[in-house]
């Protein structure tokens, strides 16, 4: 065989081996596994596992049994019921890292009284809302500062009570941040920060009425609401889920439709909530 022949012998080999290698490399790529989806995971092992933090009357927990209740509680067991799954309250959240818990699938969903906002809307994202609720302000008796129009008062020489990261003080940050605040860590409940206001540490604490009534069952008359002619702010209630999972959140907007539209979630308003404190879709 000539020179020139053994060389385009050799070069046609080669080539076939460029060739092969590029199949199998693309073989190999493809054979890889996906990651399994919150969807593919629920409907696999038929199991909604949720994600939890404690907020009266939303979500509550009796310390002697363990069993938890509350309207997101029921509304959350209404919803895996018509979806044939098995709820798992799985863990406690922090306010500080749920978002990335929910995208490193610590929990499927955080089955509570989540507020719909913005600033985290950029790290997950959430089901349709299930209920709108107004955060008011709360004083010691003896306080009339605030017995007013909300634009009147001198905000300047307010100190505000706030649990780092909770919805009530990020938006007290953010439409009153001349008023100074009095910020508790994320270990902190809602009653300690409510305690802050009572103590005079603090001159006016923003929660919800429910909540306010929890604490004034166990601290009477330590607080009353104050004489303000509007709420701080108005939000959206809602479950929080992942950003991405649009399978899974699909799934769980046609549940709540379903028991949105059949008059289910009333019977749970009006077991929590006979008061009307909250406003339903």
């Amino acid at each position: 065989m000539s020179l020139r022949m053994k060389t385009i012998t050799i070069g046609i080999c080669a080539l076939f081996l460029v060739i092969g290698s590029g199949f199998y490399a693309q073989t190999e790529t493809h054979a890889k596994p996906q990651k399994e989806s919150v969807y593919e995971r629920v409907i696999r092992t038929g199991k909604l596992r949720c994600g939890y933090f404690i907020e009266s009357p939303f979500t509550m927990k009796d310390e002697n049994t363990g069993e938890f209740s509350g309207l997101s509680v029921d509304l959350a067991k209404m919803l895996a019921k018509n979806l044939n799954l098995e709820l798992e309250w799985t863990e406690e959240i922090s306010f500080a890292t749920f978002p990335q818990d929910l995208k490193n699938k610590r929990y499927d969903m955080v089955c509570g009284s989540v507020f719909v906002i913005s600033e985290r809307g950029k790290f997950m994202d959430y089901t349709n809302p299930y209920a709108f609720v107004s955060v008011l302000g709360y004083v010691r008796p003896e306080t009339i500062q605030f017995d007013k129009d909300f634009d009147t008062v001198n905000w300047d020489n307010v100190k505000i009570a706030g649990l780092d990261g909770e919805a009530a003080s990020i938006v007290a940050k953010k439409l009153l941040p001349q008023a100074k605040m009095e910020i508790l860590s994320q270990l902190s409940s809602i009653s300690e920060m409510l305690m802050l206001v009572s103590t005079g540490k603090a001159d006016i604490g923003f929660v919800l009425p429910s909540v306010f009534e929890n604490f004034n069952a166990h601290n009477p008359n330590k607080l009353r609401q104050a004489g303000l002619d509007r709420p701080l702010y108005k939000y959206a209630m809602s479950f929080g889920v992942a950003r991405g999972q649009e399978e899974f959140k699909s799934m769980m907007n046609n549940a709540l439709l379903q028991v949105s539209t059949s008059g289910e979630l009333n019977t749970l308003f009006k077991k929590y909530d006979p008061n009307g404190y909250f406003e339903q879709p």
